[in-house]
């Protein structure tokens, strides 16, 4: 009788991860989400952002001749990839495919909790944590705010990055963590929280996305990165950090986003932005 069952992959092995199907950093312009991005910041900038969170360009996800993004999930292995396209115009979300279980084609892939970017925590040991749900607010954070380090739990409810998993609260003890949920999710973020404390780790939670849509209408949930950006189009915020600019200077985020991260975190105000160093970034 044939034996049908597939051995059982944990991560997404390397050598998988060069197929035909994904591409590097040469292809990081013709994707959706760059496209976007590159409205706001400068292309130097968006490239070292998705070269240090280990970006992939997914060249079978194409719309309109731009390719999809494909945002790895890890810590020291490569634990899911999930395949986003997005609205050039919009940077909204119009598809998403999980890839990890087609690139591992003969196995089981039965991945462990990541998160984005997670595999940065040892390299900055000593940043304060952000973390935001949507991946692309987590880009756009690091590239407004490299105060912190930003990470993203992805689409918890369908891919299983729960922040109260025991590997990820181990991987954040000892860390200040600042989670910042979309506007509405302010209250069900605050019994995570608890969860976090109760195992060591430093949390607080920003209501700076409730504070900011106080007095919308729109039903729409917005975040934190939302109104950075409104405020870099509404020339409030000058694009002065040195992820953002061509010339870098020293720069302050924007003043309202400023003042709620004071009033609402249990972290000093954010302070002036040094030039970072050309080298202290993945290539």
């Amino acid at each position: 009788m044939k034996n049908n069952h597939k051995p059982i992959a944990r991560f997404i092995h390397r050598d998988r991860l060069r197929s035909p199907r994904l591409g590097d950093t040469q292809y990081y312009e013709r994707t959706t989400l760059f496209v976007y991005l590159s409205r706001y910041f400068a292309t130097e900038a968006i490239c070292r952002v998705f070269s240090r969170y280990g970006l992939l360009v997914d060249l079978e996800y194409e719309q309109d001749g731009l390719y999809g993004i494909a945002f790895p999930f890890q810590d020291n292995k490569t634990r899911q990839l999930l395949s986003v396209q997005y609205d050039p115009a919009t940077s909204k979300q119009t598809g998403e495919q999980p890839i990890g279980q087609r690139l591992m084609k003969g196995y089981d892939l039965q991945s462990a909790p990541a998160l984005l970017g997670m595999h940065l925590l040892q390299e900055y040991p000593g940043k304060p944590v952000g973390i935001l749900r949507d991946s692309r607010d987590a880009l756009i954070m690091t590239l407004t705010d490299d105060t912190r380090l930003w990470l993203a739990t992805g689409n918890s409810n369908r891919n299983g990055y729960s922040l109260t998993d025991p590997t990820i609260m181990e991987a954040l003890r000892g860390r200040s963590v600042t989670l910042y949920p979309a506007s509405g999710l302010y209250a069900p973020s605050l019994p995570i929280a608890r969860r976090m404390r109760e195992q060591g780790i430093d949390t607080a939670v920003s209501n700076a996305a409730e504070q900011l849509t106080a007095d919308m209408t729109s039903d729409a949930r917005l975040t934190i990165a939302d109104f950075v950006l409104r405020q870099i189009e509404e020339e409030q915020f000058y694009a002065s950090y040195p992820f953002a600019a061509d010339n870098p200077g020293s720069g302050m985020a924007p003043y309202s986003f400023r003042n709620l991260q004071e009033q609402n975190e249990q972290t000093p105000p954010m302070p002036q932005v040094p030039d970072v160093p050309e080298n202290s970034f993945l290539r």
